[in-house]
């Protein structure tokens, strides 16, 4: 199972026992969070033979950590590394061997500094719901504000562009897509988002303080979303399809809200609300003297 991502977000389902909680538990403090999909997806984790998970990601570590968990241990034998001058000679014992966990890797023998902080981390924060897990529950919590947000941004730029989620969210992942009204050409929206992205992303050589925000971009693909997805993403955009030569990638803005300090709610700041209007003087700019259909 890949659980690289989202694979910390189990940390909101579970209880300081590690028992599962039930989803009324899990989704107070939330307004939609999390569909029975989701819940069930999470608590079927256990069922699972194989997971891999990055605590370099929502695990916050600011070390380069992967982590793969296999049920069965005779499949850690895919991923030796044997190094004599290391290791030394193989042993019988079961406790023994899979102690030496420099053997057990994926890319080489290396530091074991990243495994250390991950077990120094999940000490310090046990991963439930009552300590670690309220780290992701405030990322949560800003995906469905933020969710709310760009309803309002829609609103705001409906008379020049379509604004629409491909893909309600689920998690803390929240992607944008952004067509020029009238515009029914794929080519043409993914040059609007590319002349946005040129604006949100890092630039070689320019400070970084330049930069109001950051932002990233991914692509949805047809053979990817099938052919029922992408159609129904075609109409929400208001695009015609491309032809048999032409490239039919759709091009849309992608946002990790990993940062828990994103809503002041006592302070009054919101860098949600303050993102959107940044993006929408952006968008204007883009479209400005284009003209309908640009």
């Amino acid at each position: 199972m890949d659980a690289a991502w989202g694979g910390y977000l189990a940390t909101l389902f579970r209880a300081p026992d590690g028992s599962l909680l039930a989803r009324d538990k899990v989704s107070e403090g939330f307004a939609q969070f999390p569909s029975s999909e989701v819940y069930e997806a999470f608590a079927a984790l256990s069922e699972a033979d194989s997971i891999t998970v990055d605590p370099h990601k929502l695990g916050y570590l600011p070390y380069g950590a992967g982590a793969f968990i296999c049920r069965d241990h005779r499949a850690m034998e895919l991923l030796a590394e044997d190094a004599d001058y290391v290791f030394g000679a193989s042993s019988d014992n079961y406790r023994q061997r899979f102690r030496n966990l420099g053997r057990y890797i994926l890319e080489g023998s290396k530091s074991g500094a990243a495994a250390a902080a991950v077990y120094v981390t999940h000490k310090v924060l046990p991963l439930d719901r009552e300590h670690f897990g309220r780290i992701p529950q405030q990322t949560v919590r800003s995906a469905e504000v933020f969710e709310q947000a760009i309803a309002r941004f829609a609103e705001r730029l409906a008379d020049i562009a379509t604004v629409c989620l491909p893909f309600l969210p689920d998690t803390n992942l929240i992607c944008i897509a952004i067509n020029a009204r009238g515009n029914r050409n794929i080519a043409a929206m993914r040059v609007l988002i590319e002349s946005l992205y040129d604006q949100l992303r890092v630039v070689d050589g320019q400070p970084i303080q330049q930069r109001a925000f950051f932002g990233s971009i991914t692509t949805l693909k047809p053979e990817t979303l099938g052919p029922t997805d992408y159609q129904r993403v075609l109409d929400m955009l208001g695009l015609d399809p491309p032809g048999a030569d032409e490239d039919g990638r759709l091009l849309i803005l992608r946002h990790t809200l990993m940062n828990p300090f994103l809503r002041d709610e006592h302070g009054g700041t919101d860098y949600l609300e303050m993102y959107l209007e940044h993006l929408e003087s952006l968008v204007r700019a883009a479209l400005k003297g284009s003209g309908v259909g640009w």
